[in-house]
């Protein structure tokens, strides 16, 4: 919900569950009252308009909190170590210099966020028994039910209402009633496990980090330790027993811090491991719960018509976009195939055109070498002729001779005026 703030008139975003409150103004700390929400707000469609909550960060212990208290813790101890002070429990804590004293900040710090972080799981762990799908609300959830069972989780006490189930669970719902899919609610909840896992892994990293540095600490103790020996030592008889015990010191701070470390860091890994198996479970509770719970309640067969409608005339400009886009893609494609058939047109064209050039040539060709060679014949062909026609005339006036010296008739001879088939 958002709010002006009329000291400075910066614009906030407050939750819900502040609305009739009286707040402090985080820009001018000024204070300002929020106004009440409106229970009747509604969004197109006839939905309700429901805004959430704001939501906390289920994983990580809050860090200011848990530096204070585990200073505080470790102040506590030191003094309680000083009725021990002299002896070997009593002087590894007071008498080891700075790296016992961080050694010892550090195990309790992280002890701190390990109870933190157990104090939150077992809130979800509360959180997940409670009942948010009542049976009067309906057995199945779907686009009539769906705002009922919504309306029962806003319903939640705020303490319990802020927890990872009920979150999930209400994205989940709100996802449903405004797309109506179960396949698109279960791939949200997948990806919601995904990120609940990831931040829970990211919550242990400053706790990792005290596991490493408490025993290089005491690595560090050691060099110092001796270091110092190693500077205390003197061969000269008189100063001797002063320098042995200087040596002694050394080597006690040498020992004394590594020893410290190791077993500070051994008493923390066990409650961490604890800590994260109790949240992993958690986890894998919330996530059986959304699958075998959640998803087979919802029913995503039935559909209001009035929504139906609603989304179909809210699709139509896209339609008619679409089509304008198509018809234009249409109208492109069509002139670049026009433009293509016309250039093969043309070219096709010049072929025939070339073809028929060759083609009449080639007749052009034939018919001139059939005339020639058939006037060529023709004109041997006569003269052949005319050759055998005039024997035959000379053969028939030896004839005529013959016969005329006989006294008898004789046989007309028109051989010579026959000159060939084309002479009469």
């Amino acid at each position: 919900m958002l709010v002006s703030c009329p000291h400075c008139q910066t614009s906030l975003d407050v939750a819900p569950e502040h609305s009739g409150q009286t707040v402090q103004c985080p820009a001018c700390s000024g204070r300002l009252e929020i106004p009440k929400a409106e229970e009747a707000t509604t969004e197109t469609g006839g939905r309700p308009k429901r805004e959430g909550w704001a939501e906390g960060d289920h994983a990580n212990a809050d860090f200011l909190k848990s530096l204070l208290i585990g200073g505080g813790i470790t102040i506590l101890f030191l003094l309680m170590m000083f009725p021990f002070k002299g002896t070997r429990l009593g002087d590894i804590f007071l008498d080891r210099g700075w790296v016992n004293f961080a050694e010892t900040f550090l195990f309790f710090w992280g002890l701190t966020m390990l109870a933190l972080k157990a104090s939150i799981n077992k809130q979800q762990k509360r959180a997940a028994l409670l009942n948010l799908f009542p049976e009067q609300l309906g057995a199945k959830i779907d686009v009539t039910t769906v705002g009922a069972f919504i309306d029962n989780i806003y319903s939640v006490p705020l303490t319990l209402r802020d927890s990872i189930i009920v979150n999930r669970i209400r994205k989940a719902l709100e996802l449903f009633e405004s797309r109506v899919d179960n396949g698109e609610v279960s791939s949200f909840l997948e990806t919601q496990s995904d990120l609940d896992a990831n931040r829970s892994i990211g919550s242990y990293t400053l706790l990792k980090v005290f596991l490493w540095a408490i025993p290089i600490l005491g690595f560090i103790g050691t060099v110092m330790g001796l270091s110092d020996a190693v500077g205390s030592l003197d061969m000269e008889p008189e100063k001797m027993k002063e320098s042995l015990k200087g040596l002694t010191n050394g080597l006690g701070l040498a020992f004394d811090t590594t020893l410290l470390g190791l077993i500070l860091s051994i008493l923390m890994s066990f409650p961490m491991a604890a800590v994260q198996k109790k949240e992993d479970e958690t986890l894998t509770i919330i996530d059986a719960f959304c699958t075998e719970k959640l998803l087979p309640k919802l029913d995503d067969s039935k559909s209001s018509t009035t929504d139906g409608l609603i989304e179909q005339a809210e699709s139509i400009p896209q339609l008619v976009s679409s089509l304008a886009k198509a018809h234009e893609t249409f109208l492109i494609n069509l002139q670049g195939s026009t433009k293509a058939l016309q250039t093969s047109s043309e070219t096709l064209n010049g072929r025939l055109a070339e073809h028929q050039q060759l083609v009449e040539k080639s007749f052009t060709e034939s018919i001139t070498k059939l005339t020639d060679t058939s006037s060529e014949v023709f004109i041997r062909s006569n003269q052949e002729l005319n050759k055998t026609f005039e024997k035959i005339a000379i053969g028939i006036d030896l004839i005529n001779n013959s016969l005329r010296d006989l006294g008898e008739n004789q046989i007309p001879n028109d051989a010579k005026k026959k000159k060939g088939f084309f002479r009469r």
